[in-house]
């Protein structure tokens, strides 16, 4: 442990001396169509949770004595989240996965030279500021869905995850997960693609064009995007209403993303979340982006090929079972 609490103390020294040296003059490069490039392969793993817990108060940024004296190893971690339902059978999810897979980050996230204590900046106590009432239409919004419900007389029944459609873990917005934390960057002169690793959710945002009038809403919803300086800024709205599983996303939410590129290695991400319907004002979240510097491999994802067979075989034994008892 003790080697550890070391080695991350050393990498705080050199991740403090680097930013104070370059960040200020550092120039961001452009592409050969004249836009910002924030092309490459990122990570966004932090340890940072996205609302501010008690322990740091009102604290948004502290020093790295305050980080190491505050926050669990990453080994302390992983066997916290293993024994709390993250490994079979002593967490009680048989088959799931154990903690040799997980890789939630080994610090707060660094920023302007301190750690953030949460990834919501505004409000700032660093908590979701949802209305009166907001959560509760949170939880009628969720339970009006058909899927997702634990229900197994047919695959329409389970929730999007089980059947391989979308991430469990946010990617949109981007919010660090147990593991494959890695996003791609591609620009083109009129559109840009965000790739997330998890489950290979990909978001293909068009460039200086309106929102479509579309008969349908997409996974991933409707997304546009425009520069601002060094800025690319993504809009997004239109989610399709089975996504609002996902505790971000609604069906009525406005997600506005900026990518802003400080570093050769480095992009500095927000999000606001706009949803008068569940939360008393606009919300922003803001991390890092490193450079990943190695490929990203395709998530191949085998929930909906191997469990969904079983669980859906399984139920129609029950509701066997239960026939032959009456």
């Amino acid at each position: 442990m003790k080697n550890k609490i070391n080695l991350l103390a050393l990498l705080v020294i050199v991740l403090s001396a680097s930013y104070a040296n370059g960040a200020e003059n550092y120039v961001p490069p452009k592409t050969s169509f004249g836009v910002p490039d924030v092309q490459g392969i990122w990570t966004y793993e932090t340890r940072t949770s996205l609302q501010r817990p008690e322990v740091y108060g009102d604290q948004l940024e502290i020093d790295e004595e305050t980080m190491l004296a505050t926050m669990i190893s990453t080994e302390e971690y992983n066997e916290f989240l293993a024994e709390t339902g993250a490994e079979g059978p002593t967490g009680g999810a048989v088959g799931a996965y154990n903690d040799f897979w997980f890789a939630p980050g080994n610090a707060l996230a660094f920023m302007n030279g301190m750690y953030r204590t949460s990834l919501i900046i505004d409000p700032a106590d660093g908590q979701i500021p949802w209305k009166d009432g907001g959560q509760e239409i949170r939880q009628a919004q969720r339970e009006s869905l058909l899927m997702g419900r634990d229900r197994s007389d047919g695959p329409e029944g389970r929730g999007l995850a089980d059947r391989c459609l979308v991430s469990y873990a946010s990617t949109m917005p981007f919010v660090s997960s147990f593991y494959n934390n890695n996003m791609q960057i591609v620009q083109s002169p009129t559109h840009v693609m965000l790739l997330a690793e998890m489950v290979h959710n990909v978001r293909v945002v068009r460039i200086d064009q309106d929102f479509r009038n579309l008969p349908f809403k997409q996974w991933l919803g409707d997304s546009i995007g425009y520069y601002e300086g060094d800025t690319l800024i993504v809009v997004t709205k239109d989610f399709n209403p089975w996504q609002i599983k996902e505790y971000l996303i609604s069906e009525n939410v406005t997600l506005t993303e900026r990518f802003t590129r400080i570093a050769d290695d480095r992009i500095n991400y927000s999000f606001t979340i706009d949803d008068p319907e569940l939360y008393s004002q606009p919300w922003t979240a803001e991390m890092p982006m490193t450079s990943l510097n190695e490929q990203m491999y395709e998530y191949a994802c085998h929930e909906g090929n191997y469990s969904l067979p079983a669980i859906l075989a399984g139920a129609r034994r029950g509701e066997m079972d239960e026939a032959a008892s009456r």
